[in-house]
């Protein structure tokens, strides 16, 4: 069996470490419901399809891209998009492709400033293993020990109340279901959806208890090993052998892209990677500003920076960064109300700690000889996607 456990790290500012490179890995902005959960009244996403990124949230995306470009050339790793010293690649959804366009328009000024990779084979039944991971055969979900649901007894609680006003309090509460946790998550998540398209304003005190409910199926589903191994395993590899590469390090066990010219590479992809990696690492992030902690909200993203030490030595810091809840709801947010938190892994502690890099090489082996790599990266092209504009449902209402 794999320990996750890292050995205890010894905690280092990076204040003297020179910035080598930075992987960010994000979630796509605000998208549509991908289905539309049963029991309540839902609104009506049209014309936007299913789980698709709606124009507002290619537009608060862009807001984020400024931000990297500002963030990344204050510590010395400037996107410079005349030389395209920045590499960028979507998993093959239409929210992770728009995503990363924005990201692009953002930094760049332009969607089409930078080349962005995907897997170069694309259409219906496509899957991108760096995104998907090697899954095993999964048994049905059981359902959750009922003193678990007990203990988050408020959170639920919120979570019922802002459901209640979705059907005038005649569905059933959604502790009776099954698997409270798993149909509370779905629901939690819908509800911050509309609220993060500029739809109703609920109450945030009970949408913070309702995104708790949505933690808690990350924590029962996504960060035990036999999950988040499957699921992140691969990426996870891949990541350590950018950074591996940009380091000067062989990296035989994975393949990579070719980033030695390149400051900053953007991964567009999904909370599940996001969920994936931070349990492989053990890792959480206190968010602020009305978001809970180990949330993963649209746009959100977890940041690998790589620092060289003034002895020769390679380290690793983990940063989170989000926007704000008054972001998602505004039409011209500005990039420098962008929130950072910082990321608490395995014996890292201190609010700028990193940890040697081959702590992470280290693990990432490990989950090559557990059999949850592929080796090659996967066969990427930058050839061009053809997309429609992203839309928004009538009832968005940005302030």
């Amino acid at each position: 069996m794999l320990h996750l456990v890292l050995m205890t790290l010894l905690t280092a500012s990076t204040a003297r470490d020179t910035p080598v490179f930075a992987i960010v890995v994000t979630r796509h902005g605000v998208r549509s419901f991908t289905h539309t959960p049963a029991g309540y009244t839902w609104p009506d996403w049209a014309p936007v399809q299913p789980g698709y990124l709606t124009e507002h949230g290619y537009r608060e995306i862009t807001h984020l891209g400024r931000f990297y470009h500002a963030y990344f050339a204050s510590i010395g790793l400037p996107l410079d998009c005349r030389s395209r010293a920045t590499y960028v690649y979507a998993d093959l959804d239409q929210r992770t492709l728009e995503t990363a366009r924005a990201l692009i328009a953002g930094a760049c000024g332009s969607p089409g400033a930078l080349p962005m990779y995907h897997d170069a084979q694309t259409g219906p039944g496509a899957r991108d293993p760096l995104f998907e991971g090697l899954k095993r055969p999964r048994s049905r979900k059981a359902a959750p020990p009922s003193a678990l649901v007990a203990q988050h007894a408020a959170d639920f609680a919120a979570l019922q109340s802002l459901l209640d006003a979705q059907c005038n309090g005649t569905c059933p509460p959604v502790t009776s279901e099954p698997n409270p946790i798993d149909t509370g998550s779905t629901y939690a998540e819908s509800l911050f959806l509309e609220y993060a398209q500029c739809g109703p304003a609920f109450d945030r005190r009970k949408l913070a208890g309702a995104m708790r409910v949505h933690v808690l199926e990350y924590d029962v589903n996504s960060r035990p090993p036999k999950d988040s191994h499957a699921r992140g395993g691969n990426l996870f590899a891949h990541i350590v052998g950018l950074l591996e590469e940009k380091a000067g390090i062989a990296h035989p066990g994975v393949t990579v892209p070719n980033v030695m010219h390149d400051n900053v590479a953007f991964i567009s992809g999904h909370d599940t990677q996001l969920g994936a990696l931070g349990g492989i690492l053990d890792a959480h992030w206190p968010l602020g500003n009305g978001l809970v902690a180990d949330d993963m909200p649209p746009g959100g993203a977890l940041i690998f920076e790589l620092y060289r030490t003034a002895a020769g030595a390679y380290r690793v810091r983990l940063r989170f960064a989000y926007e704000t809840l008054a972001q998602f709801r505004s039409k011209d947010a500005l990039p420098s109300g962008i929130a950072f938190s910082p990321v608490y892994f395995a014996g890292c502690t201190g609010r700028d700690c990193s940890a040697p890099l081959a702590r992470f090489v280290t693990l990432a082996h490990a989950l090559e000889r557990e059999g949850f790599v592929q080796r090659d990266w996967t066969r990427s092209s930058d050839a061009p996607i053809e997309l429609a504009p992203p839309a928004d449902p009538s009832w968005t209402h940005c302030n």
